[in-house]
Parts: C-alpha cells; sequence; structure tokens
C-alpha cells in the first residue's frame, strides 16, 4: 500500500516540475525531488513511531501541504506568494510536531513505546524461527492492547518442538516477557490444535517464572 502512495505522489509532483509547454524545468524538477524526499521521510517517521496507519498519515498531511504550497507558487497574484509564505511557516511546526509527537503529548509516548517493542520482538522471533528448519512454517501477529499481545501461529512436527521452541524463545527473546504470548498451533504427530495462551499452556513455567 505504502509503494502505490509513493508512485501516486511522484505522479503528482512530477506534473508539478513540468513547465507551460511540457518541458521540464531544472527548479521545478528540483521542487518535485525534494516533495518526494519529504513525502518518503514522512511515511517513514510515522510507520516507525505510531505503525503503517500513522505513516499513511503523515503521507497525506505532507502530500496536502507540498500541493498547497504549489498551487500558491504557480499563481502570479502578490497574495498567492503571501500564502506560499504562510504555508512554508506554518509546516515548520507541524513538521517537528509529526516527528516528534510525545514532546507535545506525553500520553503518546506509551504508544511509541509499544511500536518500539513491537519491532524488537518481532525481530527476535524471526531470529529464532531462522534458527531452526523445523520453525519455518511459524509466523507471528501482535495486537495493541494494555499489553502487547504476541500470537505465534503454525504447525509443529511434535510437543517436543513446542518445548524446544518455547525455550529458544525464554532464552533468546528477552522483550517478549514484557508481552503476553498466544499459542496457535498444529502438532502433526497427534494432530493436536493448541490456541491458548502460553500462562495455560505451560503452568507449570508460569508458576516458577
Amino acid at each position: 500500500m505504502g509503494d502505490g502512495v509513493f508512485l501516486r505522489d511522484k505522479q503528482v509532483l512530477s506534473q508539478l516540475s513540468m513547465s507551460g509547454n511540457g518541458s521540464l524545468s531544472i527548479p521545478r524538477l528540483a521542487f518535485a525531488l525534494a516533495g518526494v524526499a519529504l513525502i518518503s521521510v514522512a511515511f517513514l517517521r510515522g510507520n516507525y513511531l505510531l505503525g503503517l496507519g500513522c505513516g499513511m498519515a503523515y503521507v497525506f498531511v505532507t502530500t496536502a501541504a507540498i500541493w498547497l504550497f504549489a498551487q500558491s507558487l504557480a499563481r502570479k497574484q502578490r497574495a498567492s506568494r503571501i500564502c506560499a509564505i504562510t504555508i512554508a511557516i506554518l509546516s515548520v511546526p507541524i513538521g517537528l510536531v509529526m516527528a516528534f509527537p510525545a514532546a507535545i503529548n506525553s500520553d503518546i509516548q506509551y504508544f511509541i513505546d509499544s511500536q518500539a517493542t513491537d519491532r524488537t520482538v518481532r525481530s527476535e522471533l524471526k531470529q529464532v524461527f531462522a534458527s531452526d528448519p523445523v520453525f519455518s512454517n511459524l509466523s507471528l501477529s501482535t495486537r495493541h492492547l494494555k499489553a502487547l499481545n504476541v500470537t505465534i501461529s503454525g504447525t509443529l512436527p511434535t510437543r517436543n518442538d513446542l518445548e524446544r521452541l518455547r525455550n529458544h524463545i525464554l532464552t533468546e527473546c528477552p522483550t517478549l516477557k514484557s508481552c503476553a504470548l498466544h499459542w496457535n498451533l498444529t502438532l502433526h504427530d497427534s494432530g493436536q490444535r493448541i490456541d491458548s495462551p502460553d500462562r495455560e499452556q505451560f503452568p507449570s513455567t508460569e508458576e516458577e517464572g
């Protein structure tokens, strides 16, 4: 979805870079390239802070500001130039708020930290999955609730493989200790379906921890 947005924005900005006779002017080309760069940075920053939805929102706001600025510059009236300057000035504090939202509202820091935990957990678990071919059919999903809920889905050959996987996770995924782990697995040898929280599947280990 993000790639489609970037392609669309590149097309819009490339149209802005064309002069009236259809030739490409250097200043307009530079403006178009700068616009694409700003939109890309906005998406990456929003996605990094609060996920894909925030990244898309940042793209929308940035694209709108660039488009309004370009439309104002395209007109020769003095009022349009003043409007362009006003948009440029207002874009600075808006950009700072988008880049550092927790500086304006400290409550947002909780969601930023949750997103950071999500990234770290995914990285740790993917390394575990890649460490053994038996774990190659596993995938993970996350939900941001009161605590980060992590679900591991897929298939494993035996119950022993599940226990071995869990031991790997306990050893190599320290960030997961602050999350709620859920299993959604099928064991090949017995056909058993496991769909329960980790604390229910391994109650004795939970009590020891």
